[in-house]
């Protein structure tokens, strides 16, 4: 049911140029309100608290596919992205100082869950409430758990990850790799790349 990621081995992020890439979404706005929700966040701690979380990916392709591509949908006869709306975002290494406990979810894990892909990893965002609700129970009853890991809907030769940022203190540094997309030419070759392989047009 749980997985390892080994201290050192590095975590992909694409992140807002305005912070630290090692920097954890608190989960609320300036006026304390939830965000928007995702596939496993946001969600609460046993004493209610709102818990920070990082979305990261095991390869720069997959935190890509994971944040630049991923309203894109795979059926659309059109599939446009403009990159003037990720601008500002940039490529983050992350490296864990000690080995991370992450919840299994790839296939193994779903099936001691006893839960279907579809339900968990590969459903529509309205289901978002749901998901998180597993990501809730699980951070609630394996107080050392890191985070949650599974092979990432978007890019599914790559491990997706999402860290739990009350139990991540201290335990992440992390570099910029190179500018924002605006003015970084090797993310911006990546992404050109990426979105080629995809049959996706972006500019």
């Amino acid at each position: 049911m749980f997985d390892r990621w080994p201290a050192g081995r590095v975590i992909h992020v694409i992140h807002d140029t305005a912070f630290a890439p090692e920097s954890f979404n608190p989960g609320v706005d300036a006026a304390r309100r939830l965000r928007k929700p995702t596939r496993f966040a946001p969600i609460h701690s046993l004493k209610g608290k709102v818990v920070p979380y990082l979305y990261g990916g095991s390869t720069l392709d997959c935190a890509i596919f994971e944040t630049v591509f991923y309203d894109v949908p795979i059926d659309a006869p059109d599939k446009f992205v403009d990159l003037d709306d990720f601008a500002q975002r940039g490529h983050g290494e992350l490296v864990p100082s000690r080995d991370l406990k992450l919840v299994d979810l790839t296939s193994e894990g779903l099936h001691r869950l006893k839960v279907p892909k579809e339900e968990l990893i590969a459903s529509p965002s309205r289901d978002y409430p749901a998901t998180a609700a597993w990501a809730q129970a699980l951070h609630q009853q394996f107080s050392d758990v890191d985070g949650l890991l599974w092979m990432s809907r978007q890019r599914d030769r790559d491990h997706a990850l999402v860290l739990f940022g009350d139990r991540l203190t201290g335990a992440l540094s992390g570099r910029r790799v190179g500018g924002p997309l605006a003015r970084n030419t090797a993310l911006r070759d990546a992404v050109l790349a990426a979105a080629l392989r995809a049959g996706i047009e972006a500019d």
